[in-house]
């Protein structure tokens, strides 16, 4: 089986990248060819045979020109279009697997894909993991960064309500452009177009659940690890919090946990540093 796995980032950048990567090499182990296509840049260490990748977008940086025209390219992109169609007609994959592809992609891919599939009569399995609720929230968080509180607003399709709370980075501009590529693709029923929606965990299956039209796509399929060597070693008493901080991954609701149990040790780490608690974490 020929499996194209589809990330805007192709280098090391977060757990979406680790997870296409081990997955990549798990599917290879087991006898089936993998190539990916994302977006070029200096650290990509993973691509497919025909070098065809959209071009770097930097968001932070850039020209004034170049920031001016983001806005539409994160909601369509004819380059990605072009730029997957040469991969497909070279690589003619089995199985496409989407990871994260809004901004940088945009689902103008998907659209690609069906294209590709209808002219060259080669039928084609589309799956997407879920790595956030992109699908259903336009902030991909379900949660509103001004008031820190859930929001489930948008679960159902009405997406105005990321405008009205300035769901994106609290911009009222950025956040009519997050509603605008959100109803886009609504209207052009293009998520549709998804055969299977894997959903790292239940409880985000029930939130995408929400929504209809995903409804009977999704499953529920816990992210998988290498297999670790256990070691006896002597037990220590102490919470360990491992992953980015940042406040969707919970950081805050644990820092108050700490502050209600003084007799605890927590260490926070990440990126190979390890901070105690004794030292403002």
């Amino acid at each position: 089986m020929k499996v194209l796995m589809i990330n805007k980032f192709l280098y090391p950048n977060g757990g979406s990248e680790t997870y296409i990567f081990k997955l990549g090499d798990a599917l290879k182990a087991h006898g089936h060819e993998v190539q990916y296509f994302g977006m070029e840049h200096e650290g990509r260490c993973v691509g497919n045979a025909v070098n065809a990748y959209t071009s770097d977008m930097d968001f932070h940086g850039g020209s004034k020109l170049s920031k001016l025209t983001y806005p539409i390219k994160t909601i369509y992109s004819s380059e990605a279009r072009k730029k997957i169609r040469l991969v497909l007609d070279d690589f003619q994959p089995d199985v496409c697997h989407l990871n994260n592809f809004n901004y940088q992609l945009t689902p103008s891919i998907i659209l690609e894909i069906r294209k590709w599939e209808k002219e060259s009569k080669h039928k084609v399995k589309i799956v997407f993991t879920a790595h956030d609720y992109q699908l259903v929230c336009p902030n991909h968080m379900m949660n509103n960064p001004n008031t820190h509180e859930n929001c489930e607003k948008c679960g159902h399709g009405a997406f105005m309500n990321c405008t009205k709370g300035k769901c994106i980075h609290g911009s009222t501009a950025r956040s009519a452009i997050g509603t605008m590529e959100a109803t886009f693709w609504k209207m052009k029923e293009t998520y549709k177009q998804i055969d299977t929606i894997i959903c790292p965990t239940q409880f985000m299956k029930s939130k995408m659940d929400y929504n209809p039209v995903f409804k009977s796509k999704t499953v529920a399929m816990l992210n998988f690890i290498d297999a670790v060597e256990w070691k006896n070693t002597a037990k220590k008493n102490y919470v360990l919090y491992f992953g980015r901080f940042s406040e969707e991954k919970g950081i805050k609701t644990l820092i108050s946990v700490c502050r209600e149990l003084p007799d605890v040790q927590f260490i926070f780490c990440r990126n190979g540093t390890a901070g105690r608690r004794d030292k403002g974490y």
